[in-house]
């Protein structure tokens, strides 16, 4: 791939018409192109724990739920019903969101005065990238919310460019829209509006479409906030339980920097950080400085409320764009020449990396080995073997039921932790098993079991056997699942108790028993 110089300077203002036309036929083949190859691991990949609980949300209709908003669990759950067990058709939708932030950062680059090759490359550039890879191989609220952010964006590049308003208020519906997702999206507008304070174009934010665009935004927001206020406000206890999650398994703020950098990959790397340095030096980019403040308030955010490294990944699309249709302009820049000689080799380098990823990922589980002892280590099996022992899970679960006197038995199966909860629901189909429950995250405020449940098989952690005797009257061992070097609290240290009696009524008891923790005995 040549980038041919298109002008003297470093400072040019924004090119004069005729504009470059949009390479629609090319970047949309590019973007097929990408999300057919990276959905090939889709098809490998077990069901990831959030996605077998997004299923089970979708079967509980709320306005809202406690870790996320009703989209992905209304997918999820349309999506099961279409192709009830498959994981591909589940994933489709978040390849297709991936397809999507493909566009967008053509689009960008178009935005910007970028060519047919500025488009591609940026188009490329998020293709190849890490970043698209994690958001397509499972349906996920950072894959909805990656794109959407991404969109809201360029939406904002594009009034800057052409001044339609009408554009201002298609960002107040597309905020709407992913405040169903991911309660995040408040403090992206937030860091938004805060670069458009400090470096402009100020004049938006008295346009009237904005407002308008606010106020839609605005109203989505009202259910989800009464379903919070009537429990609790369980959304910010998810954020600090979240944030130590985050430093248990990614090592804390500062090791976020790097695997942020590492979202973007080699090439978009590059042009990300080509990006910042041209919206700080060059004068034609001036009216889009906001995003170089934005990206560095989202960043001390991010680092600051110990979040993941996901979380900034809406700006990527967008600064492959800016940094992609940079390049013809920096001729007189050693950096800008050095980039556009090197970008082709970068692009091939990265083109290899991701193949190899996709050919090899996942893993076949027989090949783990090890005992996984921290967050740490639960992550980097995951990402390499893919989740397993599900279906071990629930059948024994359904052993240990089968195994209790028919005449008593259990009329409801507690689960500790709501993977466990979502597997059992899904994989326990075929095993005509009584209700699931769960008084873990947002399973538990699905609703403890009836009051006349009587007993109840509790799946859980071995050590939870301590506290079961102080809710119950009555607790036994029924079954054990400990698989060498399998997933804790899937099918490693499990235990099925029968449990009868509980000392109070279930409406005492399970406030008591919820927890937004994810007990996994690591």
């Amino acid at each position: 791939m040549v980038l041919n110089a298109a002008a003297p300077a470093v400072d040019l203002e924004e090119p004069s018409p005729p504009r470059p036309s949009f390479a629609t036929v090319w970047i949309l083949l590019l973007a097929a192109l990408s999300g057919t190859f990276l959905a090939i691991p889709t098809l490998r990949y077990d069901y990831f724990g959030d996605e077998l609980y997004f299923v089970a949300a979708g079967a509980h209709r709320s306005l809202t739920y406690a870790d996320q908003g009703v989209l992905i669990p209304l997918i999820a759950h349309l999506a099961d019903t279409v192709a009830p067990g498959s994981p591909p058709v589940l994933r489709l939708p978040a390849v297709l969101m991936m397809v999507g932030a493909v566009v967008i950062s053509a689009a960008v680059a178009y935005e910007l005065g970028g060519g047919r090759t500025a488009q591609m490359l940026a188009a490329a550039a998020y293709g190849v990238s890490p970043l698209a890879a994690t958001q397509a191989v499972q349906l996920s609220t950072f894959s909805f919310d990656a794109t959407l952010q991404a969109a809201i964006i360029w939406l904002v590049i594009r009034w800057i460019r052409t001044r339609d308003d009408r554009l201002l208020t298609a960002i107040g519906v597309i905020a709407a829209i992913d405040l169903q997702v991911k309660w995040f999206i408040p403090t992206i507008l937030l860091c938004l509006a805060g670069g458009v304070l400090v470096a402009g174009p100020r004049q938006v934010l008295w346009r009237p479409a904005l407002w308008n665009g606010i106020a839609i935004f605005a109203l989505s927001a009202v259910p989800g906030l009464w379903w919070q206020n009537s429990h609790g406000w369980p959304a910010l206890a998810m954020s600090k339980v979240i944030g130590a999650e985050q430093d248990a398994a990614g090592g804390g703020p500062l090791a976020c920097i790097p695997q942020m950098i590492g979202l973007a990959g080699l090439l978009g790397g590059l042009l990300a950080g080509w990006s910042f340095w041209c919206l700080a030096r060059q004068r034609w980019l001036r009216p889009y400085l906001f995003m170089l403040v934005a990206s560095g308030l989202l960043v001390a955010v991010v680092l600051i409320g110990h979040g993941r490294p996901y979380y900034t990944a809406g700006f990527l699309p967008v600064l492959f764009g800016i940094g992609a249709a940079s390049l013809p302009y920096s001729v007189n820049d050693r950096g800008g020449r050095l980039l556009r000689r090197i970008a082709a080799p970068i692009l091939v380098l990265s083109l290899a990396i991701i193949t190899t990823l996709v050919i090899t990922l996942p893993q076949p589980p027989s090949r783990a080995h090890g005992a996984i002892r921290t967050q740490a280590d639960f992550a980097m099996r995951t990402s390499i073997y893919g989740y397993s022992g599900w279906s071990e899970l629930t059948a024994k679960a359904a052993d240990a039921y089968r195994q209790l006197p028919e005449s008593g038995r259990p009329k409801a199966i507690i689960a500790q932790n709501y993977w466990q909860a979502a597997a059992l629901q899904n994989f326990g189909r075929d095993y005509d098993l009584p209700p699931i429950y769960s008084p873990n995250r947002g399973f538990g405020y699905f609703g403890p079991p009836p009051s006349d449940a009587g007993a109840v098989l509790y799946v859980g952690l071995g050590s939870a056997e301590q506290t079961l005797r102080r809710q119950f009257d009555s607790v036994s061992v029924v079954e054990r699942l400990n698989v060498p070097n399998g997933f804790p609290g899937v099918n490693s240290d499990i235990a099925i108790f029968a449990c009868r009696g509980p000392v109070r009524p279930w409406s005492e008891l399970w406030p008591e028993m919820m927890d937004l923790r994810l007990p996994l005995g690591i």
